[in-house]
Order: structure tokens, then C-alpha cells, then sequence
């Protein structure tokens, strides 16, 4: 092991230092928190319903989030999960980046993107989620997707198609960049739609995604339902302002990045240069591949106008360091190369300070939710009230989900099924045993309940209580919230 790392090079070195580094500061940051963000809740519920689906995506963040707490039983390791994702994505950028740039430019192609917030103070602040695999995943698949198209053999394309099914196994927006590709291998490619391998590839891949397909007409694609809401426009200008906040979320998201790689112009008094585009296959490659998943969610916002997260398009700017070494050629000396990495060690010692102070000070249920206090609270009301255990809770999933994951006796949680019966419950059981509601307002709650009870007549009303309970910030700075709770009593 030793001889090996004395044969590296100087820059390779480095490197393994900077994703070692990297992965402990980013792991670290989320211990200021006292729960889990309600991403990474949710996956590790998801994953214990042992079911080819969810409320709002394929099964895959699910299962890998519950295995690992499950097995580690502790936040940390979910933490550790998501940024294990990351390094595998900056390995797969590193490996992508060698079929255009030599070997210095590669390694700094990954380390710019420590200014790209998605990849640290995003994966710091929401966890674990779908769109962190992708982070992952899609420089995998590009990488082998690149290979194949070039000088790809049989174990490559079997590669290959794996990738492809587990990222259809993971999020929908795949075919996003799989629609890119193919438009690609279309113009540029085309003979290996005649090949046996390529055709091997997609059967692996469809195997793999179809036990989720066959989930999805068991249960009349509910999870679109999600999709449908989240794209309902609220108003008409919402056409406009959706697509053109996701623009302005998606170029905040990669500016600090284009900042640190122009800054070594400004430093050095060096003019940018632009790279003639002497190579149209490569060219198009970054075009295509960049480009054309987020040009289809602002195009998506367009004509529907409904809500546009932001995380949507993040997973897709893997390849910007690689582009700004391609398109932007510059020379690279080692003590330009240090100069480089001090500024990506920079970059990722302000965004963790930043991060750290925002967890640190701030008094949000979110990340300061006080679970033993509450679990305890509304475990004494529900049995004073019932004489009987508590076995369901509903309302919002960032106000129940954490009794559920941090509650030593098992208590199920009341999905958003957006209308859609909930496969994973037992309805005479769930009327049999009752159920605990709480959320900030009365009219969510009373949403809530209805949902969990459809046949309640239209004029239904109730009289909600009042729950307060007071959290604090990492310097014991305290916070009162008040929010409603409600019990519908088991029905025998």
C-alpha cells in the first residue's frame, strides 16, 4: 500500500486527500442537527414498507436509506451515505473528464465543484435523498455511456445497462439524460443501434426497472399524482416565474464554481481563451448531455407553470468543471494547480461555516425538532384519552415522520397518497386502532384527516387543541411553537 502511494503522482495525491477530506467535513455537518432532515426520514419509512414504490418515486433511495440505518442505527451513517454518493460521483467525473483533458485538469474538474453548492451545502442541509444518488449516479452512466460509444466491450455495455436500470430505479428525470444520449449516438453514433450489445443493455436495464413498472399498474401509477400537483399552476403567471426562477436557482447553483475557475484569469492577468470547436462529436456531447435536461424542465415549467424545485436540475451539472476546462483551455502549472486547490479548500471551508452557523443558530423544527419531548407528550394524551397504544400518525410528514423513525415502539405513518387509498395500510386495522393528527393550522389538519377518512361527510368540522412545546438552537436559545392536534378514537 505504501509502494503505491509513493509511485502516485504528486497531483493524484491530492486528489485522494481532497475526496477523503471532502467526505469527513460533509459526513460531519449534520451532526449539529438533532434529527434527520425529512428527506432522509422519509427514505428510511420508505424503505421499510418492503415495496417496489413510494407516494412519489421508484423504490431504490428507499431501500439503500433503510438498510443503512438499519444496519448502523445511527444518523452519521446517513450522513456518510449521502456523501459516499458524492465521491463516487467525483471518481466517475474524475474518470470522465481523462477521455478529454489530461490528467491535472481532470482532478481539478472535481475539485471546482466544491463551489457548486449542490454538492455541499445542498447534500448538508437535505441529506440523503433521490437526487443525491443521481449526484452519483449520472457521472457513472456518462462515463460508460462515453466508453461504449467509443471502444466499449461486452462487460462495458453489461455495465452499462446495470447503471441504467438502477438509475430508472431511483428517479424518473433519468430519461432525461438517457433522451439526451440517444439524440447524441443519433447524429453521431448511429451504427450501434445494430449492435447486440446495445440492445443487451436496455433488456438488462428494463429488467431491472420492471418490478417497479408492474408496482406502478397494480396500483394505477399513483405516485403520478404527485407529479401532477407539484406541475398544476397556481396561476398564469406561474408559466413565467416558475421556469424563470429555476433558471436563476440553477446559475446560482454552479456560480461559485465559474467564479473559482475565472479567478485564476483575473489573479494571473491571463485574457480567456475559447477553445475552436475543431471536434463536433465532443462539442455536442457537452451540449447535448449538459444541456438538455435542464432545457426540458424550463420548457416543462413553460407550458405547465407549476412548482419547480431547484434540486430538480442540480444533478445535472456534473460536468461543469469539465466544460470549463474544455471550453476555456488554459495552461496548467503545479503552482497553478495549487493555487486551484487552495481555492477549492477555501470554497469549502466558507460554505461549511456558512452551513454550520445557519444549523447552529437557527430555531427550526427542522433540524431542532425536540422528539423525546413531544413522543412523550402526545403518547400521554393518546393514552389518557383512548386506553390504548398508539399505533398511527397523521398530519405533515415533517411534524410526524420523525415520531415514527426515533420511536422505539412501532407507529405508522400516514402518507401523502394525494388521494389514492394507501397501499401500505390496513384500513380495518387503521379504523380499529384511531389515529393522532397534528399540523401548524386548522385547515391543513382537517385536509389531513380527511384524506386518511374519505367517507367523513362534506360539512365535517372539529374542534382542534392546542399543542405548544419550546425547541432550542445549539446555544440553548429556546423557541416556542404552537401547533394543533386532533384524535380520531379507535372505531370498534
Amino acid at each position: 500500500m505504501i509502494k503505491i502511494w509513493k509511485e502516485l503522482s504528486y497531483e493524484k495525491k491530492w486528489f485522494i486527500a481532497f475526496l477523503i477530506i471532502h467526505l469527513i467535513v460533509w459526513s460531519c455537518i449534520g451532526l449539529i442537527r438533532t434529527v434527520l432532515p425529512t428527506d432522509s426520514l422519509e427514505g428510511i419509512y420508505w424503505g421499510s414498507l418492503h415495496d417496489f414504490g413510494t407516494p412519489k418515486h421508484p423504490p431504490l433511495a428507499g431501500w439503500i436509506t433503510y438498510i443503512t440505518y438499519t444496519v448502523f442505527k445511527t444518523d452519521f451513517s446517513i450522513y456518510l451515505l449521502s456523501q459516499a454518493f458524492i465521491i463516487l460521483g467525483f471518481i466517475y467525473i474524475y474518470k470522465l473528464a481523462r477521455c478529454f483533458l489530461d490528467e491535472t485538469k481532470s482532478i481539478l474538474s472535481v475539485t471546482l465543484l466544491e463551489g457548486c453548492w449542490c454538492y455541499t451545502y445542498v447534500t448538508g442541509y437535505y441529506g440523503f435523498n433521490p437526487d443525491v444518488i443521481l449526484l452519483g449516479l449520472l457521472p457513472l452512466l456518462t462515463y460508460y455511456f462515453y466508453k461504449c460509444m467509443h471502444e466499449g466491450n461486452g462487460f462495458d455495455w453489461t455495465l452499462l445497462g446495470v447503471i441504467m436500470g438502477f438509475c430508472f430505479l431511483n428517479k424518473y428525470q433519468t430519461v432525461l439524460t438517457l433522451t439526451a444520449m440517444t439524440i447524441w449516438a443519433l447524429f453521431f453514433k448511429r451504427e450501434v443501434f445494430k449492435s447486440l450489445k446495445f440492445y443487451w443493455a436496455v433488456l438488462l436495464a428494463f429488467l431491472i426497472f420492471l418490478p417497479h413498472i408492474l408496482w406502478l399498474v397494480k396500483y394505477d401509477f399513483f405516485p403520478l399524482l404527485y407529479f401532477d400537483g407539484e406541475l398544476t399552476a397556481k396561476s398564469w403567471l406561474n408559466h413565467l416565474t416558475a421556469p424563470l426562477m429555476f433558471i436563476i436557482m440553477q446559475i446560482s447553483a454552479i456560480a461559485g464554481s465559474v467564479v473559482l475557475y475565472f479567478f485564476f484569469f483575473l489573479i494571473r492577468k491571463i485574457p480567456v481563451k475559447i477553445r475552436k470547436i475543431d471536434n463536433k462529436q465532443d462539442f455536442w456531447f457537452f451540449m447535448l448531455i449538459g444541456f438538455v435536461p435542464l432545457v426540458i424542465h424550463v420548457l416543462m415549467g413553460l407550458f405547465e407553470g407549476g412548482t419547480m424545485r431547484p434540486r430538480w436540475g442540480f444533478e445535472f451539472w456534473y460536468m461543469i468543471g469539465i466544460m470549463l476546462f474544455y471550453f476555456f483551455p488554459c495552461n496548467i502549472e503545479k503552482k497553478d494547480f495549487n493555487f486551484y486547490l487552495k481555492l477549492a479548500l477555501f470554497a469549502m471551508v466558507v460554505t461549511f461555516l456558512s452551513l454550520g452557523t445557519l444549523l447552529s443558530v437557527e430555531k427550526n423544527y427542522r433540524s431542532r425538532y425536540p422528539v423525546p419531548l413531544v413522543l412523550n407528550d402526545i403518547n400521554t394524551i393518546w393514552e389518557e384519552q383512548t386506553h390504548s397504544p398508539l399505533k398511527y400518525v397523521g398530519g405533515y410528514i415533517e411534524w410526524t415522520l420523525p415520531l415514527v423513525i426515533y420511536n422505539k415502539d412501532k407507529i405508522d405513518c400516514l402518507l401523502d397518497t394525494f388521494g389514492y387509498p394507501s397501499p401500505w395500510i390496513n384500513q380495518d386495522d387503521f379504523k380499529n386502532s384511531g389515529a393522532f393528527f397534528i399540523d401548524r393550522t386548522y385547515g391543513e389538519l382537517l385536509k389531513h384527516i380527511k384524506s386518511a377518512y374519505p367517507d367523513l361527510p362534506e360539512d365535517f368540522s372539529f374542534e382542534p387543541v392546542e399543542y405548544r412545546f419550546t425547541l432550542t438552537n445549539a446555544f440553548n436559545q429556546p423557541r416556542e411553537y404552537t401547533v394543533y392536534y386532533y384524535i380520531v378514537p379507535p372505531q370498534k
